[in-house]
């Protein structure tokens, strides 16, 4: 059995999907994982909904689509729609969890009065998106999308806000991961400090 470093590693940001979809007890297994995430006193503010119908997926396309960008078009060429006139970051997965988080059920910080769901929906997403790499799925964290106009496709209450949404799916064979964005890490040095603040490097 892999060990939590070794999906660490093995987890990268997929932007090609083979469509092939997502079996049902492996689905079961990411959602149980966020299920079973840490909530701020437990208050599991988390709303999760899972788009995985031909209907549902055409709306993220709608909602994921935007005027063309090049940087963006980089990524993938499946983003790209001919006369470079909008750029769909959809990917092609078979499987699109919606990660919200309901306002109206979170722990609130008695201080600031910040609510914790953010945080809370962060930490369940993150928990799924580890177990889909540990079941041999691939993933992808979005969080450039149209909010306004995917409340309004969604049907989202007003009390739920967006975080991300996860892609799940298997990766094409062809597919190549972006070592700039997904295969390398900044040294411990340069990112952790140990009891006080060296200011030549904070």
């Amino acid at each position: 059995m892999p060990d939590f470093m070794d999906i660490s590693r093995r987890r990268h940001t997929v932007r090609s999907y083979a469509q092939r979809p997502v079996e049902p007890e492996k689905l079961a297994a990411v959602l149980e994982a966020g299920r079973w995430a840490p909530t701020a006193v437990n208050a599991q503010p988390q709303r999760i909904l899972v788009l995985d119908t031909p209907k549902n997926l055409e709306k993220v396309r709608e909602f994921c689509t935007f005027g063309w960008q090049k940087k963006y078009v980089d990524l993938a060429c499946e983003s790209d729609t001919p006369g470079h006139d909008h750029i769909v970051l959809y990917y092609g997965a078979p499987t699109v969890l919606v990660v919200c988080y309901d306002r109206e059920a979170c722990w609130r910080h008695p201080q600031t009065g910040e609510t914790s769901g953010a945080t809370d929906a962060t930490i369940v997403a993150t928990h799924m998106m580890m177990e889909a790499t540990s079941l041999g799925l691939g993933s992808a964290w979005i969080s450039y999308f149209d909010h306004d106009k995917a409340r309004e496709l969604l049907e989202i209450p007003k009390s739920w806000e967006f975080v991300c949404m996860l892609y799940l799916g298997y990766e094409t064979e062809d597919a190549t991961m972006n070592q700039h964005l997904s295969g390398s890490r900044r040294p411990l040095d340069e990112t952790c400090f140990f009891n006080t603040l060296d200011q030549e490097r904070a």
